[in-house]
């Protein structure tokens, strides 16, 4: 019997993960990872106890790991420095690298489990000796976009049980296992550790003393004429209109963020497509992909419904330059850029700059 390190939360996803690993066969030990608040807190308490009843009701053990005080500092801190350098950044992905998939790799070691497992909706395959996570079967809820950067070691222990089914069938069979409550459980979205609160008042509340960087700044055009004013440039990212204070020029949204001078500058909507992106911060699964330019399909966002950008992607002097099919609209530093071949995620990078 083959032994399975399954992350749970305590969500319809996982605990059915984790039935239907326990109908294949499958020895499924559990593991939920405390990223909310130190472990004595009644929040932390809350959320622990949850996954710890689902775990009971399918008698498979659970263990409680604390990462709290990694993920403030590896996911958190970074999530504040990234908007504090006028960029966006993606906390999930960020999370994944530094805190999730590391640690189940090592935990699955240390408990003897030959395999890792969670309730993603996405895919892992093996071509020519590497792996690759492909996109999962529900085109709505695939999460392939935010796997991108998981390494060689994890892939090859990675299992999907939710892959190949669509988010309606898996709340379907949760109401007929009997489970009604948690089929109706409100789903969490967007990012953990906002608990639904915008991202700019976090801010200011785990760390009051940016209040004083987050004052009215310009806003000004193309030609450095002032336009306008903003509330803080922290609140701002690129091809965004709202909130803006215009005097002028109402039309035009935002098309660079100077953090130095706490100045936002703004051009025509229209003016914001880009046909070239280089580089530097990525991973490819197999090197040798880029022996040759490659076609590939592009996701420039993880949440919307946009199709796929045709491009190539070709390696020069250490950067990968990106050349869309056609041009695509406000790319934003500190996003993820993901390339897709076949379905499957053949490597990805973090946007910098582009022109």
């Amino acid at each position: 019997m083959r032994r399975v390190l399954l992350g749970m939360s305590g969500g319809v996803d996982s605990f059915m993960a984790a039935w239907h690993l326990l109908q294949q066969g499958y020895e499924v030990v559990g593991i939920t990872l405390n990223t909310i608040s130190p472990l004595s807190s009644p929040d932390s308490k809350s959320f622990t106890l949850e996954a710890e009843k689902l775990a009971a009701k399918l008698g498979i053990v659970l263990y409680v790991k604390d990462v709290y005080d990694t993920f403030k500092k590896e996911v958190i801190d970074y999530f504040v420095n990234e908007y504090m350098s006028g960029r966006t950044p993606n906390p999930c992905v960020r999370c994944n690298e530094t805190i999730k998939w590391k640690i189940f790799g090592e935990e699955a070691e240390r408990l003897g489990c030959d395999m890792i497992a969670s309730g993603h909706y996405a895919r892992v395959i093996e071509k020519e000796g590497y792996y690759y996570i492909q996109k999962g079967e529900d085109a709505v809820k695939d999460q392939s976009y935010f796997l991108w950067n998981l390494p060689q070691k994890i892939l090859s222990k990675c299992v999907f049980p939710l892959g190949k089914m669509e988010k309606k069938e898996v709340k379907q069979k949760a109401l007929e296992l009997g489970f009604t409550t948690l089929a109706g459980k409100k789903e969490s979205m967007g990012v953990c550790f906002l608990k639904g609160s915008d991202y700019r008042l976090f801010m200011e509340t785990i760390k009051p003393e940016l209040k004083q960087k987050l004052q009215k700044g310009e806003v000004l055009n193309s030609q450095g004429d002032i336009i306008g004013t903003h509330d803080g440039f922290p609140n701002y990212t690129i091809g965004q209109k709202r909130g803006l204070n215009l005097y002028r020029n109402h039309g035009e949204c935002v098309a660079r963020i100077d953090p130095e001078n706490n100045s936002l500058y703004t051009a025509p909507k229209n003016t914001l497509f880009s046909s070239h992106l280089a580089i530097q911060k990525f991973m490819i699964n197999n090197p040798a992909f880029l022996a040759t330019p490659q076609t590939v399909d592009i996701r420039i966002r993880g949440l919307d419904c946009v199709p796929p950008t045709p491009g190539t992607i070709e390696l020069k002097n250490e950067e990968l330059h990106i050349e869309f099919k056609e041009p695509v609209w406000a790319l934003t530093p500190g996003q993820s850029i993901v390339f897709y071949k076949d379905d499957a995620v053949v490597g990805g990078g973090i946007m910098e700059r582009f022109n």
